[in-house]
């Protein structure tokens, strides 16, 4: 796997400020400076904020000390860049950008050292949510955080939870996984249930400073989380089973990815082989249920679009808008190579073929739309440009499957 270069990911404002400058393009520089000086703040904001929900004793204690010294050392080097921007110095301004671009990785690399450090200590659940809020609240109990470290982590979770019962409510299976769906929804409410009381049971024992009362509600919290956890791998499984797809000619199964019958040679649907997700059904890795309507990989993009939000961290979303793409510029190229329909042609599935094209080249265009909506939202954490983001991609995939209908007519034709 090719490793992530942190700032094409998160700040590739500084080297487009480095070419603007050495093109003597300078119309742009002050915006790109701007959401530079917007990114490094909400940074910072997240760190000073995050700092009360560390206990004495952590491991990743000393690296959050080193996370805060670097701040430190980009402050000045930012403020003299806004300076020279300002009086017109680009030559100065060059040598400040490289300057950040090096205490950049260093922040950025320091990030990657308190996740680990944090990882390697406990682990009380799973769910991300779930864990934390079990960790922060036992070292309440231990004396080692304040009573308001639990209130805060209680209002993240709350918001999950409700995300979480809103999710569930829209759940439509795929066929693979409905029988699994089926045996294992009574135990999927019972979960949601026991979490909803104990979010109930947390709220009056932090009233009531009740430690005893707050051990118990963990304890189903915790219950809760292995049970929500189970039941995602389970449709996991049974999605992950091997799909077949019938031929309309012989009747015969074939794989999915096959583009011709294994029996009688045949053209199967084209719906089966240009990768449209077939499921309609996914838990998040924190135990979350996703929307239906949409598919497979737009509904995580959603969870991961509310988990960056929640969490002010959009890595994990990035790494999926980067996987997604190149999936669809996959699908492109496939589309791109196939032959062009010959001049002789029935007349109606010749308009069919047309059709398809031209709506495949409107479905990449939105998609590539919504794709740029959401790189710029998650670099700077804007829930207005991810949720248009979000608008567009499920938009881009509905005219898309408009162009596989089009598409699987005009070659059923040719039976």
């Amino acid at each position: 796997m090719q490793a992530v270069d942190p700032l094409n990911e998160y700040l590739p404002h500084l080297e487009r400020m480095i070419h603007a400058i050495q093109s003597e393009r300078y119309d742009d520089l002050y915006r790109q400076y701007a959401e530079v000086d917007q990114i490094f703040g909400m940074l910072y904001g997240t760190y000073i904020d995050e700092l009360q929900y560390l206990a004495a004793g952590e491991v990743h204690n000393s690296v959050a000390g080193k996370i805060g010294e670097q701040f430190h050392t980009l402050k000045p080097c930012i403020q003299s860049l806004h300076d020279e921007l300002s009086l017109r110095e680009f030559g100065p301004a060059i040598e400040h950008l490289e300057e950040l671009k090096e205490h950049s990785l260093k922040l950025f690399s320091l990030f990657g050292e308190f996740k680990q450090a944090a990882a390697e200590g406990p682990k009380f659940s799973e769910i991300p949510y779930t864990h934390e809020l079990i960790r922060v609240t036992r070292h309440y109990l231990e004396g080692n955080l304040a009573l308001e470290a639990v209130q805060g982590r209680l209002d993240i979770f709350c918001q999950y939870h409700e995300l979480l019962e809103n999710q569930i409510a829209a759940l439509v299976p795929s066929e693979p996984e409905r029988k699994t769906f089926e045996e294992r929804m009574p135990d999927l409410q019972e979960a949601v249930d026991i979490q909803m009381h104990a979010i109930e049971d947390m709220d009056v024992a932090l009233e009531r400073l009740d430690h005893e009362a707050l051990e118990e509600a963990l304890d189903h919290l915790a219950e809760a989380a292995e049970v929500l956890v189970d039941v995602y791998n389970a449709l996991q499984r049974a999605d992950l089973e091997p799909r077949k797809v019938s031929c309309i000619r012989c009747g015969a199964d074939n794989s999915i990815d096959s583009r011709l019958c294994g029996s009688c040679g045949a053209v199967l649907p084209q719906s089966a082989g240009m990768g449209i997700p077939v499921s309609t059904v996914a838990l998040e890795e924190d135990g979350s249920a996703v929307d239906s309507g949409e598919s497979e990989e737009v509904r995580r993009i959603r969870g991961l679009v509310e988990s960056a939000r929640l969490s002010s961290d959009p890595g994990e979303l990035m790494s999926a808008l980067s996987d997604y793409r190149t999936r669809w510029e996959r699908n492109q190229r496939q589309f791109e190579r196939l032959e062009s329909p010959p001049a002789e042609l029935p007349a109606e599935q010749a308009q069919l073929l047309g059709h398809a094209r031209e709506t495949f080249a409107e479905a990449m265009a939105i998609l590539q739309e919504a794709l740029q909506l959401l790189e710029d939202g998650a670099t700077v954490l804007d829930l207005n440009l991810m949720d248009a983001g979000l608008s567009r991609m499920h938009e881009g995939e509905l005219v898309f499957k408009e162009f596989a209908k089009d598409f699987e007519q005009a070659q059923r034709m040719t039976e």
